[in-house]
């Protein structure tokens, strides 16, 4: 953890790590499953997202309580199969039908450290790199069931800032890689988009020059 003073401005540059991130409750009928995420046909999913006050009002605590009570279950086979749930990267809070700047992301550390987590509230990307990646194998969403062949390139690094729910702080994070695939991804429901728009209508394998497969 670094912390840096800048024009009187606290700006935390962190990565969140399982060992730091707060624990969460939720009573038994506020866990939610697959059943309770909204699939593309809801035009909502189409919707901007407002940004939310902060301090958070304890239903947005609850929102986000469940955001990463999922996403954390999803990777457990015992609790996706004791809870019809499916894996997730990250969940955003229009996927819930709550028009509000909120999402989680978890990625696991690929050489079995610790996995990144982000609990983020009206997050904004403030710098993206020339550079692109994309997942080999294409996209996928919790609330787009249709199969949709093709490749999403995205930025190799972004720079957000956000308020992170962990620490209760305005935080300034830089992402690459997968890491950075997933936050954007979850960034883009916040703005209405689905991943497959970013598709190439005329060649949906197109892949930007010198980009990096992930």
């Amino acid at each position: 953890m670094e912390f840096l003073f800048l024009n009187n401005f606290f700006i935390i540059y962190i990565i969140i790590m399982a060992k730091d991130a707060k624990k969460v409750k939720l009573k038994a009928n506020d866990r939610i499953d697959v059943d309770d995420i909204i699939k593309e046909d809801n035009s909502i999913l189409r919707e901007i997202s407002f940004d939310v006050p902060y301090p958070l009002m304890k239903e947005d605590k609850k929102l986000m309580h469940q955001l990463i009570d999922y996403v954390r279950s999803s990777i457990d086979d015992d609790e996706k199969a004791k809870r019809n749930l499916k894996s997730a990267y990250g969940l955003s809070a229009i996927q819930l039908g709550q028009r509000k700047k909120m999402l989680f992301v978890r990625v696991e550390n690929e050489f079995g450290g610790l996995p990144e987590e982000f609990a983020l509230i009206n997050p904004r990307i403030i710098e993206k790199s020339d550079r692109y990646s994309y997942l080999e194998d294409g996209e996928s969403c919790l609330s787009v069931e249709d199969i949709h062949k093709g490749l999403v390139n995205r930025h190799y690094m972004i720079k957000i800032v956000a308020i992170d729910y962990f620490t209760d702080r305005e935080v300034e994070i830089e992402a690459k890689g997968l890491t950075a695939i997933v936050l954007q991804h979850e960034m883009d429901h916040l703005l209405g988009i689905l991943f497959y728009d970013r598709i190439n209508k005329l060649n949906p394998y197109y892949i930007k020059k010198g980009a990096i497969k992930i």
